[in-house]
């Protein structure tokens, strides 16, 4: 159970000591990244039984705007850095120190945007150093407080939940539907429960601070390891922001490994990281066991390449008297990218769907493709009809038509690299009722295997304009992105 305490008559929680430590930061910094994961990860309907959602903590949070079935929905999700269930030689191994800290505190927070068909995903990461403006709020004692300017994360330290929501609500103009936290205690044991996380360095890192020590290059790392590259601080030019951009990727590896076949079809693997995410988190009292349903529901069929990672976008940083060092964020730059949320826009273009429809408008030209094709059927020579019908649109087609390994059935398949995903809608929208597949490191080629309901190709018409994040500023990343890119 967490021990983030609840608001207290609708006001803002005590105000609590603003002391901070690189080993309690840790802490913080390791439940927000994987909170940012538990939502993405709903797909395999962790909250589908009642022995699961009875695990999760909730609490009243006033001031949250619920929203509807169908509705597009925000979550603000936050970390604690709750030790509750470590040892002092649990703390001493991990690099945590020994001392009693007092109340949780929150280092990192994410704003988690679902669009309204979960056809795309936001997660919109927000510095801890930013400068903000704290609501005013009444403590625990009845004193009142004045709005006052501070660090973000300041609003969890002085108001809670409720005063970590309404700050960033202020800030950003988002509307908050729902609040997740997570706390440290089942972090560890979720990765283990994964069997470990993959990532990918491009060279070693190594820091005392931390315990960190990894190799160059692509490896799966345990629980320890994990709580220490997602802590450490120091093997960044850029310090935190360094540090959230490798967050960002470890969230994504975590989506990749727990929504995956390994996962999914392991009834003991999925039992052991379901129950570590719901005897974990802490959710607002609205979110109920039908609405977290729902949201599995809607977004099992998520493309990856459809969940985009973010930091919000930043000016020149400041010293602030009183404050000390802070961020800025962008006012031109982030208002847009909060406009975009409000307006359930994406901010990549979105990847290719199962519903694709044919003569749907598309960024790039047949000419552009490259396809191979194989016949997925008993039906002789029905591949390389599609091969000559592809070629007849001017997709590129490498080499003669092949038969498939194993029937695909009705449907036409359609496997792509993730990287190339603008290409494969390209071939979608000129195959009525085709699949779509995303594998990651298939590499250009687009594979086309024909189904028994293929009845012939429609021409595409092809845009000149293709959907971009640069009016936010912003440089995302997808779930469906190669570790080492």
């Amino acid at each position: 159970m967490s021990t983030t305490p609840p608001p207290i008559s609708g006001h803002l929680s005590a105000e609590r000591p603003a002391s901070r430590t690189a080993p309690r930061r840790g802490l913080r910094i390791a439940a927000g990244v994987v909170s940012g994961a538990v939502l993405l990860t709903s797909g395999v309907a962790w909250a589908g039984t009642s022995r699961y959602f009875s695990q999760v903590t909730q609490i009243a949070i006033p001031g949250l705007q619920a929203s509807g079935h169908s509705d597009p929905m925000t979550i603000l999700m936050v970390a604690s850095d709750s030790r509750v269930g470590l040892s002092r030689a649990d703390a001493a191994t991990l690099h945590l120190g020994h001392d009693n800290y007092g109340a949780p505190r929150t280092d990192t927070m994410m704003l988690v945007h679902i669009g309204a068909d979960a056809n795309a995903v936001t997660v919109v990461s927000l510095p801890r150093d930013t400068l903000a403006n704290i609501p005013s709020y009444t403590d625990a004692k009845g004193k009142t407080h004045a709005s006052h300017r501070a660090k973000l994360n300041a609003a969890y330290s002085e108001g809670g939940p409720t005063g970590m929501v309404a700050t960033v609500e202020s800030m950003t103009g988002v509307t908050i539907n729902h609040y997740v936290e997570m706390n440290f205690n089942g972090f560890l044991s979720m990765v283990d429960a994964l069997d470990g996380v993959e990532v990918c360095l491009a060279k070693p890192l190594k820091d005392k601070n931390s315990g960190l020590n990894l190799p160059a290059g692509r490896q799966t790392i345990s629980g320890p390891q994990s709580l220490a590259y997602v802590r450490a601080r120091y093997v960044d030019a850029t310090s935190d922001l360094g540090r959230m951009k490798r967050q960002q990727k470890f969230v994504a590896s975590i989506v990749k490994k727990a929504s995956g076949a390994s996962t999914v079809l392991n009834p003991a693997k999925l039992n052991a990281f379901l129950s570590a995410v719901a005897g974990s988190i802490t959710t607002d009292s609205g979110l109920t066991k039908d609405d977290m349903l729902d949201l599995a529901d809607r977004l099992k069929g998520t493309n990856p390449a459809n969940v985009a990672f973010v930091t919000v976008p930043l000016a020149a940083p400041q010293k602030i008297a009183g404050v000390g060092d802070v961020l800025i964020w962008d006012k031109v730059k982030s208002a847009a990218l909060f406009t975009a949320m409000n307006k359930d826009q994406p901010i990549v273009a979105p990847a290719p769907s199962a519903s694709t429809s044919a003569g749907s408008t598309v960024t790039v030209a047949p000419s552009a493709v490259s396809v191979a094709v194989f016949n997925g059927t008993t039906t002789k020579g029905l591949g390389s009809k599609a091969a000559t019908d592809l070629a007849g649109l001017h997709f590129s087609v490498v080499g003669a038509a092949a038969n498939a390994a194993s029937p695909v059935g009705e449907a036409t398949v359609i496997t792509y690299d993730p990287k190339f995903d603008q290409s494969a809608k390209t071939v979608a929208a000129a195959i009525p009722g085709a699949v779509l597949t995303a594998v990651t490191g298939l590499g250009r080629t687009i594979h086309v295997t024909v189904g028994t309901s293929y009845a012939g190709v429609k021409a595409v018409t092809v845009s000149s304009a293709r959907p971009s994040p640069s009016a936010t500023g912003a440089k995302p990343r997808t779930a469906a992105d190669d570790l080492c890119a």
